[in-house]
């Protein structure tokens, strides 16, 4: 799943009054399967696409992708989903062998509830301009303590789906990704950025649009020495790039429209 991003649909979420900043202990690279988020004190990352922090949903006209505090749920609510999902499963006529799967996923589910604590936790939410998609499926993601889960709403991939909610472990950035760490440059462009696990920090400005201090990139592994991502451009927006690295050591890039242009390290 890569541009897509979810219309939530949490019951009684109640959107936050003020931007703030994003807690620290979200600060990290997080995983569970074929999900990652990526938490920095000025995006989120979510299914490889960067959205900046704005800390509350917007309420007018936004560019791009953005992330924010969305609303809450807790413990308690989401036990209460579950037992409705029980319940609704005894009259859904499934056979036995549906029936004994779906009494596992909700074993699973409810073990997972079990570990949480008392609390109510904030969501982070995550939504793109350019996404008109509509829905009744969504996900967005919690903290407790010093965990962060993903938490799905999905009534329509049946009643033993209506709720997921599942840990997600804080993991190392790829080997592939920590070798390009350290400070970029183009001499074409005259740009530059630090990388650092795959995120990159403006070091050199060429545009009105962002400033030095800006997060301008971010990249993935494809491969050892092949990467994809999005970047900044000089309109100030995100958009796709493959990149490759070079025998020589400069990282070349491709971007829309087959423009192209090499990155030498500092």
């Amino acid at each position: 799943m890569s541009r897509y991003l979810f219309a939530l649909i949490f019951a009684g979420i109640t959107f936050a009054t003020q931007a703030q900043p994003i807690n620290e202990r979200w600060l990290g690279r997080w995983q569970t399967g074929e999900t990652t988020l990526i938490v920095t004190g000025q995006s989120v990352i979510n299914r490889d696409q960067v959205c900046r922090w704005v800390g509350k949903e917007p309420t007018g006209n936004f560019s791009g992708c953005v992330a924010f505090y969305g609303g809450s749920t807790s413990k308690q609510e989401m036990t209460g989903r579950l037992q409705d999902m029980r319940t609704f499963i005894k009259g859904f006529g499934m056979d036995a062998a549906s029936l004994a799967q779906a009494n596992k996923t909700f074993a699973k589910l409810q073990t997972t509830l079990n570990a949480l604590s008392p609390d109510t936790f904030r969501y982070v939410l995550t939504r793109d301009a350019d996404y008109q998609g509509s829905g009744d499926c969504g996900s967005g993601y919690i903290l407790d303590k010093e965990n962060v889960y993903v938490v799905s709403n999905c009534e329509s991939a049946g009643p033993e789906f209506a709720l997921g909610v599942t840990a997600m472990q804080k993991v190392q950035a790829p080997a592939a990704v920590t070798q390009l760490n350290g400070r970029w440059f183009s001499t074409q462009w005259k740009y530059g950025y630090e990388l650092k696990d795959g995120v990159g920090t403006a070091t050199a400005s060429n545009s009105a649009k962002f400033k030095v201090g800006d997060e301008i990139i971010y990249l993935k592994p494809v491969s050892n020495n092949s990467f994809e991502g999005e970047q900044v451009f000089q309109d100030g927006k995100f958009h796709q790039i493959k990149v490759s690295l070079l025998p020589d050591g400069r990282l070349q890039f491709r971007g829309g429209k087959n423009i192209s242009w090499t990155m030498s390290r500092q």
